[in-house]
């Protein structure tokens, strides 16, 4: 079963928030989408069944009364199995934006359990409204979508705000702030510019080029500073042997962290780790006669 109700921008608003579409699904069978994406931001409101949602590299349970929100751009799919066949209903919406969204991650989760009967309440009026187009439907709908994104914003982990006048961000923006995110969480593991650019669908050369024109830096040049930040807090607040910290770090072996580090740094991570300390003795001595 699935049926899509697809609305001329403009005509269901709440605020600054436009519903361009609401679609609802119920698989009958072992079911996985295909990965996708949209221009606009996806809010899931899971009605029964139980299911997964393959959110980049994680993979989601989904089951009764779970909200699940994506936003623009993020490849996402769903999975459902015959057993316990996954229901839900779904809102594409412009003019709303996840705050403190982590983009390596990309996606909220919660759920409306307490306020269940609510939530299928508006959901069955809304559906419904949609579904006959009764005289002044279009208010009757924008009213159901005020009410649905004010009890959304009081659930638990979503923080949401709208946006006047907002418009989706370009993709390939939003592919490279992911990548740096990736890093971030990453950079201690074995990454490789054929790693992030499979993962974004970018090929390598437009990754650089869209990285470099944000961060002002290739991303493996991005990785290798991350790298080096924290072999650099390392060695001034562990005991560590450059050995561990290069191991540590994914380097091959010390000599290559080594010779890498006074290249990037300017000093060996021994002459650094050295300059530390004896800075950190003459501030101890500062403040003793103080």
């Amino acid at each position: 079963l699935y049926q899509v109700f697809d609305l001329n921008e403009g005509e269901i608003l709440a605020g600054d928030v436009r519903l361009l579409y609401v679609s609802s699904a119920r698989f009958e069978r072992d079911w996985n989408g295909d990965r996708h994406s949209h221009e606009c931001t996806e809010i899931s409101f899971c009605i029964q069944g139980r299911g997964e949602f393959c959110i980049r590299d994680a993979v989601i349970p989904a089951a009764g009364d779970d909200l699940i929100i994506v936003p623009p751009f993020v490849e996402h799919s769903e999975r459902s199995t015959p057993s316990a066949p996954l229901e839900y209903v779904v809102f594409g919406v412009s003019g709303v934006n996840i705050a403190g969204e982590n983009l390596s991650v990309g996606y909220r989760k919660s759920s409306f359990r307490d306020q269940r009967m609510q939530f299928v309440n508006l959901l069955t009026y809304l559906l419904e409204e949609l579904e006959n187009r009764s005289e002044n439907y279009l208010e009757v709908c924008s009213s159901l979508l005020n009410i649905l994104l004010v009890k959304i914003s009081r659930l638990p982990a979503i923080d949401m705000e709208q946006t006047r006048d907002a418009a989706p961000a370009a993709a390939g923006d939003n592919s490279v702030f992911w990548v740096k995110q990736y890093i971030d969480d990453n950079f201690t593991k074995e990454v490789n510019l054929d790693l992030l650019a499979g993962k974004v669908g970018l090929n390598k050369f437009s990754l650089v080029r869209r990285f470099k024109s944000v961060y002002g830096c290739s991303p493996i040049n991005y990785l290798l500073d991350r790298k080096f930040q924290e072999a650099k807090f390392l060695l001034l607040t562990t005991e560590n042997s450059v050995k561990q910290i290069a191991t540590a770090l994914g380097f091959s072996s010390a000599n290559y962290f080594t010779q890498a580090f006074q290249q990037h740094v300017g000093v060996s991570p021994t002459e650094y780790r050295r300059q530390g300390g004896e800075l950190r003795q003459k501030e101890g001595n500062k403040s003793i006669k103080a």
